[in-house]
């Protein structure tokens, strides 16, 4: 077989009722293939056993999501439990990052208002609060701390290891409401119309019950302008270390593209990751 028949012949597979022919692998995920069929599907694969896991909370999670959010979220029209597999109607728009201006920002802002005062029993989680929150980043930490920490320069590693400990040891920083979170909002993840309204809300394999900071820390450092937009449409600030979380969480993304690089032995992402560690290392300075 082809290489350029293999996604069709995967998708065929495993749905045949899509009557697939026109089958293009895109996106830039970490964890699952995902192929737009025939430019009205999109279909995913996992690509390991925590991926799968997932996919499979997805197949549950994602219609109680789409009914109670105020834009679309993917609701899987086809599903295959075994594989495990996904396939819903594609949502058109196009990322933020190259989103033409408009109301999109305050829509959002809305849109995480709504998902963060959703309880978690609608997708199945148990509700948590911030200590426990506190001691899941404590154990992320300390894998950072043996993993990626040596791969830096040795003034750096101690660095970043003191504000490893700072950040985890300040009480007033666990003070905050758990709430569920989507866990990766960035721009790839969030769809605008040409018109520059919110279409949809894209990828919840991180959705999780967790410091709502997190679903802010990249709008509000990469994108500060739109960023402030979202968090005014969200109500504000909703406590006094919120601004200083989302910096921290800000500078530990490139962290997990390290941790990622190291996983499937690629010095590529190893690297980048490194690199960006190194420019956001100001945010939290």
């Amino acid at each position: 077989m082809s290489t350029d028949t293999e996604p069709r012949a995967r998708v065929a597979a495993v749905f045949p009722q899509l009557d697939a022919r026109d089958v293009r692998p895109i996106g830039t995920g970490w964890t699952v293939d995902t192929y737009d069929v025939d430019g009205d599907w999109i279909v995913q694969f996992p690509r390991d056993a925590r991926a799968a896991e997932r996919l499979r909370a997805q197949i549950a999670t994602l219609p109680e999501l789409a009914a109670e959010l105020p834009a679309l979220v993917p609701e899987p029209t086809h599903v295959d439990d075994a594989v495990p597999a996904i396939a819903y109607r594609k949502i058109d728009g196009v990322p933020l990052d190259v989103a033409p201006d408009g109301l999109w920002p305050e829509r959002l802002g809305r849109f995480l208002y709504d998902l963060h005062l959703m309880p978690p029993e609608y997708v199945e989680l148990r509700g948590r609060n911030a200590a426990a929150v506190r001691a899941e980043l404590s154990e992320e930490l300390a894998e950072h701390r043996a993993k990626v920490l040596p791969l830096l320069e040795p003034e750096e590693a101690a660095r970043f290891g003191e504000r490893f400990t700072a950040f985890i040891d300040r009480d007033d920083y666990w003070r905050f409401s758990a709430c569920l979170v989507h866990g990766d909002i960035g721009p790839e993840h969030v769809l605008v119309s040409d018109t520059g309204d919110l279409v949809g809300v894209l990828d919840w394999e991180e959705l999780d019950v967790g410091d709502p900071v997190s679903d802010f820390a990249w709008l509000l450092h990469a994108r500060p302008d739109d960023g402030e937009r979202v968090l005014g449409a969200y109500g504000g600030a909703p406590d006094q270390t919120f601004a200083e979380r989302a910096a921290f969480r800000f500078f530990l993304m490139p962290f997990h593209e390290v941790m990622y690089g190291l996983e499937i032995d690629d010095p590529t992402f190893v690297a980048s990751g490194i690199a960006g560690i190194r420019a956001r290392a100001d945010v939290v300075d």
